[in-house]
């Protein structure tokens, strides 16, 4: 018999109403899931206590639900709320091995509504039962690469996308986050001051700067040598697009010449979430 192993963090998708508004409801994915289970396989369950919106999920949810994962022996399905979803899914993605199928189903309705849970469910289910690996992502009905997910709409149906990463990029399978490093992510901002830059970049043990476009950064050498000083002093400073879709090409233009040889890592197509979560993990590994 295979075994389905259900961890139930919170979210969305399991929530009921109350006079408050939406409150995560005890069991309701649980129940859901037992009445749609084909002969032949069985569901084991772990619910977080309490139920968390994914508002407080933080990297030692994401080292427990590693662990939880590791223990089990068979395909897993992680219910999620919408919000982080994205850094659940990359972090994720970093760690467990390709071999195992694992699926983080989340939706914009709870069950009940006849909207998004029910589908997504239902396409969790057939991916993991089907003897498919990898980590994915159920949503709107849709199983996305984890690696990639972000979330593009704040209460659309089609809330998702998956940037596609590159399949060479390494992997740190088995490896833990630590909980103390600090990484922030910066934005570019028109008329940013170098002196502003310098004080943002200092707060932080690594930190993700979005810039403009396909790669094109401020002539100003301020900004750029806040940056290098940053990045002399031992500050791991990954480099992102503020676009979802593209990714990052240095030297298509020439504002930035001299921004991208102060030593800063490009992160080509990463999302913000990826590119986070591999902050993390070095910082966590040194």
């Amino acid at each position: 018999m295979q075994i389905l192993r259900l961890i139930d963090t919170g979210g969305t998708i399991g929530m009921v109403p109350s006079e408050q508004g939406l409150v995560p409801g005890a069991g309701v994915v649980e129940q859901h899931l037992r009445a749609a289970l084909p002969q032949g396989t069985a569901l084991d369950v772990v619910t977080f206590d309490p139920l968390i919106d994914s508002a407080n999920i933080r990297p030692a949810d994401w080292n427990r639900l590693a662990d939880l994962i590791a223990e089990h022996d068979g395909p897993v399905l992680i219910t999620h709320g919408t919000d982080t979803l994205g850094f659940s899914a990359a972090a994720l993605s970093q760690v467990i091995a390709p071999e195992r199928a694992v699926v983080l189903c989340a939706a914009m309705q709870p069950l009940g509504q006849n909207a998004d849970a029910e589908e997504s469910l239902a396409q969790a289910l057939e991916y993991l039962l089907s003897g498919r690996a990898g980590v994915r992502v159920a949503v709107n009905g849709q199983i996305l690469e984890a690696e990639g997910v972000t979330k593009t709409d704040s209460h659309a149906r089609a809330a998702f996308v998956s940037v596609p990463q590159a399949p060479s990029a390494p992997r740190a399978t088995g490896a833990r986050f630590g909980t103390g490093p600090q990484i922030g992510v910066l934005t570019l901002t028109p008329g940013l001051s170098g002196q502003a830059l310098t004080a943002l970049l200092g707060c932080f043990d690594g930190v993700v700067l979005r810039i403009y476009g396909a790669g094109t950064f401020p002539e100003d050498p301020a900004l750029v040598t806040a940056v290098a000083e940053a990045v002399a002093r031992g500050l791991p400073v990954r480099v992102v697009s503020q676009c979802v879709q593209g990714g990052l090409a240095p030297g298509l233009y020439a504002a930035g010449a001299s921004f991208w040889q102060s030593g800063v890592t490009n992160g080509g197509t990463e999302t913000v979430e990826l590119a986070f979560v591999r902050l993390l993990l070095a910082a966590s590994a040194a």
